[in-house]
């Protein structure tokens, strides 16, 4: 056989693809599906719940009355010192404390809440704590300010880690406070919470339900 220029080439080009392997576009996106398929949300919240996220509240949740203080001083201010937000323009959220007497309950849904008026420099201040099963938002999750969106494949494993965060947090707080019998008792919680300016009710997801000093629920 008389090789030529053009007939080296083609044993050169053969040669090379039989080391290589051809992978369509369809095989890549399935696998980057299953990477992110394959993340495992309570597992990650275990991991970090006891170790982590119950260690910061106990360590940086404020006092509410006292952070609705500086809020109202300076919102940005506020926020910059005690709250914790992913990218400008969201809201700051906190980690809160509080003590107050039980006013409502209702417990008519999987949403169920208990309805907490807590004393304040202001006046009077009403806190609706989500105790679940079903929780709304991601509170919890913006207020933990080592749970970064950067540390996630995509979107769906920030919100997948999100809703076990509230899952657990509505599994502690339920295995511990009796909604049905908490009307008119005396508690102290630790939740996450957007606060702002307005004087309204504050919408909160407790990690932590437990009775005033003196007091039972």
């Amino acid at each position: 056989m008389i090789l030529n220029r053009r007939n080296i080439l083609v044993l050169v080009f053969a040669a090379a693809l039989t080391g290589c392997k051809i992978v369509a576009n369809e095989d890549l996106k399935a696998e980057k599906s299953k990477s992110a398929d394959e993340f495992d949300a309570k597992a990650y919240v275990d991991e970090i719940w006891a170790s982590k996220v119950m260690p910061d509240f106990k360590n940086r949740a404020m006092d509410l009355g006292a952070l609705l203080q500086e809020i109202a001083m300076d919102p940005d201010k506020a926020g910059q010192a005690h709250g914790h937000r992913e990218g400008d323009g969201n809201p700051w959220t906190y980690e809160i404390k509080g003590e107050g007497k039980v006013v409502a309950v209702d417990t008519a849904s999987r949403h169920s809440i208990v309805t907490v008026e807590v004393r304040t420099a202001s006046g009077a201040r009403k806190v609706d704590l989500q105790i679940g099963p079903v929780v709304f938002g991601t509170m919890l999750r913006d207020a933990l300010p080592f749970i970064k969106f950067g540390d996630f494949v995509n979107q769906i494993q920030y919100a997948q880690a999100s809703r076990a965060l509230n899952d657990r947090a509505s599994k502690g707080v339920r295995e511990t406070f009796d909604p049905k019998n908490s009307m008119g008792k005396m508690i102290v919680f630790y939740a996450a919470a957007v606060l702002g300016s307005s004087d309204g009710t504050i919408s909160a997801t407790p990690v932590i339900i437990e009775p005033a000093k003196g007091g039972k629920t």
